[in-house]
């Protein structure tokens, strides 16, 4: 695929595409003591580095977002609740916080008010603290584990009580994948190996919330799923070996959970190198089959896979697919533009097999467990410059490399959707410049600078972000 102009584009999406931009409740919000809200496991990890203490302020600066979503096009908004602002504690026998309850519905109205469609995450990994403490938090096993399915199904019942009447799209989990790694940052004695153990309880969760959702509180215009994540893994060349390490990428770092919520099924890769990720009652499988209304996917790049498997001491980023080598640079020439210490290069034409791929894999009637077309929605898509923040703000404000990243992976949706790959929705990562976990705020993914410096916090959209307007207003059809 190859970027061209928006008026080639004109109308090419179909009318309702939810076009916006996406977030994260610890990476923007601040507010960390504010209104009852007790630690998550990130305040924790990060107290004495760069942390969301206060981050974007986001949680005291209702209007401002709204006005910057206004005045970027969004006609939709992905942020996630923070369960320490609702349940601070965690537990099912814990008190709920009537003032964290009371921002989200403040917030909800408000989007709703000014036309902007609330995708809410239920899980955007800040699990609270005290969770962490009492049962190991998703390390959970045995009766442990029983305590975490429980004190879930509180939670995100509350929310639904909360927020259902009013909020028609739901994630329940954000990047499955990611989040089992995650656990190195906060959890001195994290084995590998237990990665397996988080993954089973990611699904089992998410499919307990999807029904609970679908048995008492889903109606006909309503949808709920899960957020996955893939790089596209692509052969080096023609070699079987090739090909089959690059399948072999695919089936770890998605197929793992993809499989078994859109297929029903184990994905085999994945069952022959952890026989346990998959040990579910008949009554758990039941439940998780068939568990997402639409394939919600946050992509970023894409890599090479040279047809070898490291078998001894791989990098954490090759175990995320399964050991595979991989290079983003072959021959020492880059696969695209490089962005933020490698996350991501420009490869456009990844993102396009990659929805391709979704839609023949797990999305279309004749593979997907409850036999009919399933929608996408890109969950999330986005860049970093190398050392942005470094950069003066008339430099930030023109991010010519983002706009070309941009103007690339839509022109790659374009083309997958008029292939016949139903695309429902695209939301941009991420609105504003924000923390980036473990990395800081040293990578800037926004489409907006925010003067953290200054002290105001005051939203300045960036060139990024004013041409994701520009393009959905060409590419989006004004009426069916």
């Amino acid at each position: 695929m190859t970027a061209t102009t928006t008026d080639q584009h004109h109308g090419t999406l179909p009318a309702g595409f939810l076009r916006g931009f996406a977030t994260a409740s610890y990476q923007i919000e601040g507010g960390h003591d504010q209104d009852g809200r007790k630690p998550s496991v990130w305040d924790v990890a990060l107290k004495d580095k760069d942390n969301g203490d206060v981050a974007c302020n986001s949680y005291n600066m209702i209007e401002e977002d709204i006005a910057l979503l206004k005045s970027l096009g969004a006609n939709v908004y992905r942020f996630s609740i923070s369960w320490s602002r609702i349940v601070p504690l965690g537990g099912r026998n814990d008190p709920v916080e009537p003032r964290g309850i009371a921002h989200y519905s403040k917030f909800i109205d408000r989007l709703i008010e000014e036309g902007i469609t609330p995708f809410v995450t239920l899980f955007h990994w800040d699990l609270p603290y005290a969770l962490q403490e009492r049962y190991g938090g998703f390390r959970a096993t045995g009766e442990q584990r029983e305590e975490l399915l429980l004190d879930w199904d509180r939670y995100v019942r509350v929310c639904f009580e909360a927020f259902g009447d009013r909020v028609k799209h739901w994630i329940t989990h954000n990047e499955p994948l990611s989040y089992v790694y995650c656990h190195f940052a906060f959890t001195d004695d994290y084995k590998l190996d237990e990665k397996w153990t988080v993954g089973k309880n990611i699904l089992i969760t998410h499919a307990r919330a999807v029904d609970i959702y679908r048995k008492e509180f889903q109606r006909p215009d309503t949808v709920i799923g899960i957020a996955l994540q893939s790089e596209w893994v692509e052969p080096i060349d023609d070699s079987q070996a090739a090909k089959d390490a690059a399948q072999r990428g695919m089936d770890v770092s998605i197929g793992w959970f993809a499989d078994p919520i859109y297929l029903g099924k184990p994905n085999a890769t994945v069952e022959k190198l952890a026989p346990g990720a998959y040990d579910f009652t008949e009554a758990e499988w039941a439940i998780l089959r068939g568990s997402s209304d639409f394939f919600g996917i946050n992509h970023y790049s894409t890599q090479l896979a040279t047809g070898k498997i490291i078998t001894e001491d791989p990098p954490i980023i090759n175990t995320m697919f399964g050991s595979i080598e991989m290079t983003q640079e072959p021959g020492g020439v880059p696969i695209g533009h490089r962005g933020h210490d490698g996350h991501p290069y420009t490869v456009p034409w990844g993102f396009y097999k990659l929805l391709k791929y979704i839609h023949a894999t797990w999305t279309n009637a004749g593979v997907s467990y409850i036999h009919k077309d399933i929608p996408t929605y890109v969950t999330e898509n986005g860049y970093a410059e190398q050392d942005e923040r470094q950069y003066t703000f008339e430099e930030r404000i023109n991010d010519k490399n983002r706009v070309n990243y941009f103007e690339g992976y839509l022109a790659a949706l374009v083309g997958a959707v008029q292939e016949g790959v139903p695309v429902a929705g695209y939301m941009a990562w991420s609105l504003l410049d924000n923390l980036e976990w473990t990395s800081g705020y040293k990578p800037c993914f926004g489409v907006t600078v925010v003067d953290m410096d200054g002290g105001t916090f005051k939203r300045t959209p960036k060139s990024s972000g004013l041409y994701i307007k520009r393009f959905f207003d060409e590419a989006v059809a004004s009426k069916a």
